[in-house]
């Protein structure tokens, strides 16, 4: 895929800077007459906020040329400016950058002729005062609706959400913070490594009922998806991993007797290491983009594309723990009972069926 923008893109942030420098401190027109009365001069292209090569500035190596080439990726400026922010890229970052065009869209949209116009804009944008901390790209996304826009913002948000979360989880495995222990006596440990046994199975549920959720948002074939409610669903999957964390570090930082300590350490980290897959949805859902366009490129039909998520329990896992567990059972005449029961309901299949409309 070409990370250049299309005649189309060029033409549209042409029109959406009103044929003006988005440079806030510039701003001069960029179109005007030529000697040839059936010709106009031009003296301003379509720039790249990140680069759309490597060795380029501010490249952004996270990102795929589909997204390079995209609106969202793009601010109209004169030939003067497009050479200043790529001598100083130190000065003029993207964030600058995207400032820049926002500022300048609502520049122009201030000055439309028409009141109703007016309004119609604003209330384009109103859903971006959730928005206010969140990544310039996420906000342009929203405004401009590029292609595939519906997994182009799931993608951003997923990343901007739950990036903090994973590397949270990695750095509870790799052992580099601390916790406050909690310490747990003998006659409490056989149920409180029950109670810790019964809070796993209850993890399933919500995973598979927030992807179904999160597929739901992005719109049926052929129709838009909510912004609104795929940016409500991305939180609740924030949050979802953001309480196995803290059951994770639970886990981590737990002090029990010698005999009940095989069977903590066979659950620490079992439902830690399954949600890490969805850590792949973000760039999985910027390849769909990629492909639906390669398909519309070529005039291939309507497709569906489905990804599966599997959460499953490591091999001989459950034969392991039941047999630590009932090495933990005194005898028939114990209150603890006799069995542990097992974690067969953490094997699900979750599947996201992505439709791609294009």
């Amino acid at each position: 895929m070409d990370p250049d923008f299309s005649k189309n893109t060029n033409d549209t942030l042409a029109k959406r800077a009103a044929y003006k420098c988005s440079n806030p401190d510039c701003r001069i027109n960029t179109i005007g007459p030529s000697s040839d009365p059936t010709k106009s001069i031009n003296i301003a292209e379509a720039a790249h906020i990140y680069g759309a090569r490597a060795g380029s500035k501010r490249f952004n190596s996270k990102m795929n040329d589909s997204s390079r080439g995209e609106i969202t990726n793009g601010i109209w400026l004169c030939r003067n400016c497009h050479k200043l922010i790529d001598t100083d890229e130190q000065t003029f970052t993207a964030n600058v950058l995207f400032s820049w065009r926002e500022k300048h869209e609502e520049f122009v949209s201030s000055t439309l002729g028409n009141n109703i116009e007016r309004v119609v804009y604003e209330q384009s944008i109103s859903i971006l005062k959730d928005f206010g901390d969140y990544s310039p790209v996420i906000k342009r996304i929203i405004i401009d609706k590029p292609d595939g826009w519906e997994y182009r913002l799931t993608a951003e948000l997923m990343r901007f959400l739950n990036e903090p979360v994973f590397r949270r989880l990695n750095d509870l495995k790799e052992g580099l913070y601390l916790r406050t222990i909690e310490n747990i006596d003998s006659d409490k440990a056989f149920n409180w490594i029950q109670e810790r046994l019964s809070e796993l199975t209850r993890f399933v549920k919500p995973a598979s009922g927030l992807l179904d959720q999160l597929t739901k948002s992005w719109g049926k074939p052929g129709e838009p998806g909510d912004e609104k409610e795929i940016y409500h669903v991305t939180k609740l999957i924030k949050e979802y991993l953001e309480h196995i964390v803290s059951f994770e570090e639970r886990m981590h930082f737990v002090n029990v007797p010698q005999q009940y300590q095989k069977a903590v350490y066979l659950l620490t980290n079992l439902i830690g290491s399954q949600i890490e897959k969805l850590s792949t949805i973000p760039a999985d859902l910027d390849e769909i983009v990629l492909l639906s366009k390669q398909l519309r490129e070529e005039n291939k039909p309507f497709t569906t594309i489905k990804k599966e998520i599997i959460f499953e329990l490591p091999e001989y896992w459950e034969k392991e723990f039941n047999k630590e567990m009932n090495k933990l059972v005194i005898g028939p005449t114990d209150s603890r009972g006799g069995s542990s029961g097992c974690l067969a309901t953490l094997i699900l299949i979750i599947s996201i069926i992505i439709f791609c409309s294009f």
